[in-house]
């Protein structure tokens, strides 16, 4: 009778397991609308986002796009799915289609994707090593590759197959992982035909002497052909929109370097100063020319001002300024890009009194920044892996150097966030990494934060408000665990009355291969009680999941993406699984020292006659439902474990009576925390890192107790 049950539970788990990856649901990702601070007349452009087809893998593509070419493939298996670049989309693998016009083919190609979280590799017309064209590495930045002239069909259709991987803050964060192994492009991705030499990644920094501005611009010649075409004439105007108020012309000469670093610097007297009450953009325009007629030109906007922060205070133009700043999580940020709603939103904000937007996470398109210069209002930026991050995986700041250099042209950048909850790292590795930073974002200030579960984050320099981290009944993603709370410990207090009513067996009943009826439903309640014992702690898990917000909640997605995919799926769904999964472990526990028993009982016999002393887990119910009340969610957890110590005595001694060992049941457990423990020795800065968090940080107080 009892391998009856056995069996509906193994099958429960496998429905429900099946169900649970058939009905896997995956952030659709939504197009965003993506901007360069940088234009040119001489360039032709052609824009590759919009929709692309993922894989996920890149044999999958490659093998799908050319057999089936022309054919109908809507197979989930084989026939990828839809999907939009730039987006907020994780992927693992991206093919996109194009066609080069014919006039292209005297011209250097140029393949330029912003926005790249991810490292990976660029391949086209192929999967082999021969058809990789370039490699992506970044963690918001922008990466240009040189498409090689003989990787292209002319005058037919070409594939373009991106593969990309997490990025390193993913896995560098701790307690991170490389899984799930996928990257994301936010910004924009096009195809560009350039001439012979173009101008590439420039710099501002801009000085004062008195009221004339000294506007640096450092850029790089790149020779996509010859050296010998040299040398070059590059040209600089600065204007304000009507009238041209600095200019300057040099020469570059020819050398064997296929990168040549170029800086000019115009003086512009009477500088007329961008600030939030005026914000005014010059316009630079920069060619590069040599003798066979050979032209690149680029042009931005600039924004001079005059931006300092001394005492813990910031000041603008000279005049000193309290911040009142709003925070913006990426998943918000997204859907103003994805609505085309940034620049109505800027302006809301400015008018509600706020003078600067920091950015949670991600870094801002640079389609935030041209709108933020429009509008008038500050930037402030969270560098990519600088969350909770161990002594020993702290970054390099060189994977800022791209982004710090766009966003220098941007008169709207106002600060950088180096770290956030580093405090408890080791301080010397911690100064030599701050003080790297500085060297990579100077002049702009760079800041350290301790985690905190204020509703702000505050400084001498004011505060910026964070996102609300309470979530109200209608935004929670389990809404019904309230009342399933209640129904719920109503079926635990059934089970446990009915179990203390039932009738009174001993070991040796397990014998008994004709049980009455009245045994036969005293083992039955004894099994279901087993069962909801373990659909108890499943529950609690899953709410833990669903439903709970920590302190730096929004923080989250960008540090564990594997939480948030969960959190995509059904809870229903979830908490069956893990309860039929916890079932299955209990039993497999059991199923090893069963063997050992007196009588060699069946497992679920077993594991019935075990269950008597765990007649409390009611009182875990109702701690559940208190939690409406006010008890802390982490509160139910503790019980539950506390119960299991408490009783462990006593469970000890009724194995050791009737003629078995305790030690036997721990086996299962025994091997789990070796596996883990295998892990951990793996990543022993996290165990290091976690010890001073728990010693030190006030704010895993909130999360077990608030």
């Amino acid at each position: 009778m009892f391998n009856k049950r056995l069996y509906i539970l193994i099958l429960t788990l496998a429905i429900t397991l099946g169900l649970l990856l058939w009905n896997w649901h995956s952030a659709p990702g939504v197009l965003l609308k993506s901007a360069s601070s940088l234009t040119s007349v001489n360039r032709w452009e052609m824009d590759l986002g919009g929709q692309w087809k993922i894989y996920p893998s890149l044999r999958q593509a490659w093998i799908t796009e050319t057999d089936l070419e022309g054919k109908e493939n809507n197979s989930p298996l084989t026939g990828g799915e839809y999907g939009f670049l730039p987006s907020n989309l994780d992927f693992h693998v991206a093919t996109k289609a194009f066609t080069v016009p014919a006039e292209w083919n005297a011209r250097n190609l140029m393949l330029q994707i912003n926005g790249v979280y991810g490292e990976g590799a660029v391949y086209l017309n192929g999967m082999e090593s021969g058809n990789r064209i370039g490699y992506v590495e970044s963690e918001g930045g922008s990466s240009r590759i040189q498409v090689p002239v003989s990787a292209l069909r002319h005058g037919q259709e070409n594939l373009l197959l991106l593969e990309i991987a997490a990025p390193s803050s993913q896995k560098n964060t701790f307690l991170g992982s490389p899984y799930p192994a996928k990257g994301r492009i936010t910004g924009a991705v096009s195809l560009q035909a350039v001439m012979e030499t173009s101008i590439e990644s420039p710099r501002l920094y801009i000085d004062w002497e008195g009221e004339t501005a000294l506007v640096r611009v450092d850029f790089q010649l790149s020779h996509h052909g010859f050296s010998e075409y040299g040398p070059w004439t590059v040209q600089g105007v600065f204007s304000d929109g009507s009238a041209e108020v600095a200019q300057i012309t040099t020469q570059v000469q020819a050398d064997e370097s296929p990168v040549q670093p170029v800086s000019v610097t115009f003086q512009v007297p009477n500088g007329h100063l961008w600030s939030p009450e005026d914000p005014f953009l010059y316009q630079v325009y920069l060619t590069v020319s040599n003798t066979r007629g050979d032209r690149d030109d680029i042009a931005f906007a600039v924004g001079l001002k005059s931006l300092g922060y001394q005492d813990g205070n910031f000041s603008l133009n000279g005049q000193q300024r309290a911040i009142r700043g709003l925070a913006l999580s990426p998943t918000m940020g997204y859907e103003l890009r994805n609505r085309g709603e940034v620049a109505d939103w800027l302006k809301e904000c400015k008018a509600q009194g706020y003078n600067l937007i920091y950015f949670l996470g991600d870094l801002p398109d640079e389609y935030w920044l041209l709108e933020a210069d429009r509008v008038g209002i500050g930037v402030w930026t969270e560098l990519p892996n600088s969350l909770m991050i161990p002594a020993q995986r702290l970054p390099e700041p060189r994977i800022w150097e791209d982004w710090v250099r766009v966003s220098s042209l941007h008169p709207s950048v106002w600060a950088y966030t180096s770290g956030m909850g580093l405090e408890y790292n080791s301080q010397a590795a911690l100064k030599i990494h701050e003080q790297a930073v500085r060297t990579i974002v100077e002049p702009i200030p760079v800041f350290n934060f301790n985690l905190t579960d204020q509703a702000s984050i505050q400084g001498t320099w004011g505060e910026v408000e964070q996102p609300q981290a309470t979530r109200t009944t209608s935004e929670l993603l389990w809404p019904e665990e309230q009342w399933v709370s209640w129904v719920w410990t109503a079926l635990l207090i059934i089970v446990a009355w009915s179990n203390l009513v039932a009738v009174t067996w001993r070991y040796k009943e397990l014998q008994n291969r004709k049980p009455k009826r009245a045994l036969r439903m005293a083992w039955f309640w004894q099994c279901l009680a087993m069962l909801t014992r373990e659909m108890t702690i499943a529950g609690l898990l899953t709410a833990l999941v669903f439903n709970t917000q920590v302190p730096w909640a929004h923080w989250i997605p960008n540090q564990w993406p594997i939480w948030e995919g969960i959190q995509l799926q059904s809870p229903w769904l979830t908490w069956v699984m893990m309860g039929s999964l916890f079932a299955l472990f209990r039993l497999l526990q059991i199923g090893v020292v069963a063997p050992r028993m007196p009588g060699t009982p069946d497992v679920m016999g077993l594991a019935a006659w075990l269950e008597r002393r765990y007649f409390w887990n009611w009182i875990v119910g109702v701690l559940w439902v208190l939690q409406g009340w006010g008890v802390p969610r982490s509160v139910p957890i503790l019980a539950y474990a506390a119960f299991h110590i408490l009783f462990l005595p006593f469970k000890i001694r009724d194995t050791h009576r009737v003629g078995g060992r305790y030690v036997d049941l721990l086996w299962v457990p025994g091997i789990i925390l070796v596996i883990l423990g295998v892990v951990a020795a793996f990543r022993w800065e996290d165990l290091l890192y976690g010890l001073h968090l728990v010693q030190q940080s006030d704010w895993l107080k909130v999360i077990l107790f608030k």
